[in-house]
């Protein structure tokens, strides 16, 4: 699920944020169900940030493709910045907050736009249909709602060449984890949300896991959209760096024009940093 910054194109389902797991009269877990959730735990209770460039394909549905060079930072719970690099600069850089903000900066126009990080601003803006929090996760290969994996699933079954364990939501929908056992232990294959009607809301695949700082993490990660298909491989990530929390806003310089995109926002002149 990279961050495809230079694409303005809405995707046409948005998921705003993660519908809580239903947790009604739970089954009890399997030890072998316990023993493949546990290593996924782990990493919840590990990984805290993520830094490093990245290689970014985007296909749309309308066959629009393009690949570039990108430089991702990642904190949890809901910090993201990615700068689209080309041989000269940076082309476009997007920041969002822990406090729910986000800043898009247009080097080439000089422009500022700024508004409420969520689920609809990320899909009109970088194509992914997520909010923060979520996409955060699910970028550093971890389970999009972490109290689930405190929750028995719903369903355990061999399927897709998978361990595949599914809880249901309380919208009515459904997530499913897909294991695959690699050196003898669980390591998470897959991520995917459906609707009540069983219509695929995301589906992300993680393969090429390496060891990191003593931290598993996966160096390709793709993410398919209703309209989007999106192929992130990672290069040398660097894990749990201390990032400070001024790198992830974008800082207005005298004459950066500024524009709101939130409903009824305002344009006002104003390079950002």
């Amino acid at each position: 699920m990279a961050l495809a910054v230079c694409q303005l194109a809405a995707c046409a389902s948005i998921s705003s944020a993660p519908p809580a797991v239903t947790t009604s009269v739970p089954p009890a877990a399997s030890p072998a169900t316990t023993a493949t959730l546990a290593p996924l735990a782990a990493r919840e209770r590990a990984l805290h940030s993520m830094q490093g460039g990245a290689i970014m394909e985007f296909s749309a549905a309308d066959g629009h493709h393009f690949r570039t060079h990108e430089e991702i930072a990642l904190a949890r719970p809901a910090s993201i910045r990615v700068e689209a690099v080309a041989p000269f600069g940076a082309t476009m850089v997007l920041a969002a907050d822990d406090a729910g903000r986000l800043m898009i900066f247009d080097p080439s126009k000089n422009v500022l736009m700024s508004g409420d990080a969520n689920a609809a601003t990320l899909a009109r803006y970088v194509n992914i249909p997520l909010a923060p929090p979520a996409a955060v996760d699910l970028l550093m290969g971890l389970a999009p709602d972490p109290a689930q994996l405190a929750t028995p699933p719903d369903t355990v079954a061999e399927s897709e060449g998978m361990t595949l364990m599914t809880w249901r939501m309380s919208d009515g929908g459904s997530r499913a984890l897909g294991f695959t056992q690699a050196g003898g232990s669980g390591e998470l294959a897959m991520v995917r949300e459906s609707d009540s009607a069983g219509a695929v809301r995301y589906e992300i695949r993680y393969t090429d896991w390496r060891e990191t700082g003593g931290i598993d993490f996966p160096l390709k990660v793709e993410a398919n959209f209703p309209s989007s298909h999106i192929m992130l491989r990672y290069q040398a990530p660097a894990l749990n760096t201390t990032l400070a929390p001024a790198m992830f806003v974008l800082t207005p310089a005298p004459g950066t024009r500024q524009i709101s995109i939130d409903a009824g926002g305002s344009v006002t002149p104003g390079a950002a940093g």
